[in-house]
């Protein structure tokens, strides 16, 4: 049976708005027993030390007028040996609690529509059954818990409730271990904003015992609850675990909502890009009453992630949505096969796009590595979003190529790329390369060669061919026998100003022909 403290039965036999008023130094007092104030004098008898007093102003007066509830602190503490602290019902004079200060006793002051006699029981259950009694409180708790969530209180409420009865620090994080929401203050607070849980279990920080409970599914967690402290105990782990499982449920409810907006703001995007509106001050009325301001330019702002599943494009629109907040813009979203869709708007005083864009980069890679960002330019009105989307959607396929993907991608950086892009589909681009580069494609394909790669090094080094060679790792002669090859196969030869910038541009078009596969 494990010692009982003050400590103890204020967190677990105590009701939950019993309030500390004096001698907190005394928490840390083993209890021995609950003794109640006695219908007839003495007060209390035949004390043996330890004892938890309990009574009520009123009943105390009623036994002995003259008996205040200073002098009845100042004889418990004075005894030879002293009780282990007195549980008051009704008013407290500030002279008893410096009574109790003084004597380094805990003074605690019970909600006054409580009954003694169940307070009593409670605390008994606590000396005899330590165990029972600690998992009925933690009952008790995740029945708190759970009524204020359904009473709308939020993870902030539910926070501060697990603060309120484990006396700790608490925070919540989000499955990546970003913070969420945090209560607490001291070191405690400071560990807790330190943290980035990836893991439940016991770890400590600047001094602080931390506990990590995952909210969830273990293996695929909403997110992590952690208390710190000083010192955690059984009662700390216990509310930990309630609180986890009542935070699932309010992520649940979280998630609902923002599926069930998220598809009515997905709907209203989607219907934008579908097509010009037969009423457009009507489109944005109806944007001002979703917070988008639609008469302001906007950038079109792809997000690619490589295997995307539902899990983590829901967790990522959090996060977005979160970061856009956070920076006070209001952006249309809309989920889309591998990524998602975000219409950032030009407004004075706001964030750029490119810095946005950057900012979400730097947020997001860390927890998915390789994720592109890729934007459009400009559009002046509702009729131009689609421009903008498929220059975007240019960008992303085009740039990964040219530049790999982790990074930003932007179609005004792709520079003759974009007007070739725009050419893609006339018969114009596709004589031009079939005169040019499609023979040389041809060969390699067909003999496994690199003729391509060396024509591409040929022109990235400006036709140093010392630095060519280099660059592919051949000797100078096997760079001569493919140029002379280059020559042969195309019938262009790279000494005549027109015909070398001819194979330049046909290697571009080439790249850019190649994105209609990925469309």
């Amino acid at each position: 049976m494990p010692t009982v403290t003050v400590r103890d039965v204020l967190r677990l036999a105590l009701p939950p708005d019993t309030t500390m008023i004096a001698g907190i130094v005394g928490l840390a007092r083993q209890v021995t027993w609950v003794a109640p104030l006695r219908a007839t004098p003495p007060a209390f008898a035949e004390l043996r030390g330890g004892e938890l007093a309990l009574l009520s102003v009123e009943a105390a007066r009623a036994l002995d007028p003259r008996l205040t509830l200073e002098n009845l602190v100042r004889r418990l503490a004075q005894a030879p040996v002293p009780v282990a602290a007195v549980v008051v019902q009704g008013v407290l004079s500030p002279a008893a609690a410096g009574a109790a200060e003084e004597a380094r006793l805990s003074l605690l002051r019970l909600p006054n529509e409580c009954d003694l006699r169940e307070v009593e029981r409670e605390v008994l259950r606590l000396l005899t059954d330590y165990e029972a009694q600690l998992e009925r409180r933690g009952a008790q708790l995740y029945n708190t818990l759970t009524q204020r969530s359904l009473a709308g209180h939020g993870v902030p409420g539910l926070l501060e409730t697990l603060v309120d009865r484990t006396g700790q620090s608490v925070a919540c994080y989000a499955p990546n271990g970003e913070l969420r929401t945090l209560r607490g203050r001291g070191s405690a607070r400071i560990a807790l904003q330190a943290l980035r849980p990836n893991a439940p279990g016991d770890s400590s920080l600047l001094s602080q015992q931390i506990w990590v409970e995952a909210i969830g599914v273990p293996d695929y967690p909403a997110g992590y609850l952690a208390l710190a402290g000083d010192g955690l105990d059984d009662w700390d782990r216990l509310a930990a675990v309630q609180g986890a499982v009542a935070l699932a449920l309010e992520f649940a409810k979280e998630q609902a909502v923002q599926s069930a907006e998220e598809r009515l703001r997905g709907d209203f995007l989607s219907g934008i890009l579908a097509g010009p509106s037969t009423d457009p001050t009507a489109l944005i009325q109806r944007g001002q009453e979703l917070g988008y301001m639609l008469t302001a330019p906007h950038v079109a702002l792809l997000l690619h992630f490589k295997d995307a599943t539902s899990t983590i494009l829901s967790r990522v629109m959090g996060s977005i949505q979160s970061e856009l907040m956070r920076r006070n813009v209001a952006a249309p979203l809309s989920r889309r096969e591998s990524g998602i869709l975000c219409m950032i708007p030009i407004v004075e005083g706001a964030i750029r796009p490119r810095a946005l864009a950057e900012a979400l980069l730097e947020r997001l890679t860390f927890d998915y590595p390789g994720v592109t960002l890729a934007l459009g330019t400009p559009a002046q009105s509702l009729a131009e979003w689609r421009r903008t989307l498929e220059e975007a959607e240019q960008a992303l396929i085009l740039g990964r190529q040219l530049f790999g993907s982790g990074r930003v991608l932007a179609f005004g950086d792709l520079g003759v790329y974009r007007l070739l892009v725009r050419l893609r589909e006339t018969p114009e681009l596709w004589t031009f390369y079939r005169e040019t580069l499609s023979a040389l494609a041809a060969y390699d394909q067909k003999q496994d060669g690199e003729l391509l790669k060396t024509l591409e090094e040929y022109f990235n080094h400006l036709g140093n061919l010392r630095a060519t060679s280099e660059a592919l790792h051949v000797h100078r002669n096997t760079l001569l026998y493919r140029l002379e090859r280059i020559k042969q196969i195309s019938g262009l030869h790279l000494d005549n100003a027109e015909e070398y910038f001819a194979l330049w541009l046909a290697l571009r078009a080439h790249r850019v022909l190649r994105t209609l596969e990925e469309i």
